[in-house]
């Protein structure tokens, strides 16, 4: 990993910082939304936030996870609801850090599995999560309401 990088738990602070890496997610947000997000689900146990930033303050990496309790098991399970790296960051153990972080958190609270989605379109992606075995397991559908 990147020497100078640390993992930490995100702070509402750091909503500017992570207005590029929404972008770079392809969901763009303003700081006032990421602010208003992070407010409210601040609260919530079954969400984790980290950031891999640098001694600057400047932040290269976001994940975001959810525990969810699913109707056909009696364990939980955590959802990578995102996982971004900075561009010029990439390859340099960022992600990878973040990952960790994030199933660490699952595993903390009684996680059995780590599932996440992501777009057909994201080929890197799909090889990063690949190299730290997860597999492809669905299709996702989705619909705009």
């Amino acid at each position: 990993m990147t020497s100078h990088v640390t993992v930490r738990t995100v702070r509402t602070a750091d909503a500017d910082g992570l207005v590029p890496l929404y972008a770079a997610l392809s969901h763009p947000a303003t700081a006032a939304q990421v602010r208003s997000r992070l407010e409210r689900l601040a609260g919530d146990p079954t969400y984790g936030f980290w950031v891999g930033e640098v001694v600057s303050g400047e932040l290269l990496g976001f994940a975001a996870g959810h525990l969810l309790f699913p109707v056909e098991d009696d364990t939980p399970a955590a959802q990578l609801i995102a996982l971004v790296t900075a561009g010029d960051a990439r390859g340099r153990g960022v992600g990878t850090a973040l990952c960790a972080a994030f199933e660490a958190w699952a595993v903390e609270r009684g996680a059995a599995r780590a599932m996440l989605n992501s777009s057909t379109g994201r080929a890197e992606a799909h090889a990063f999560y690949t190299r730290r075995g997860y597999t492809a397991s669905g299709v996702r559908f989705s619909k705009s309401l």
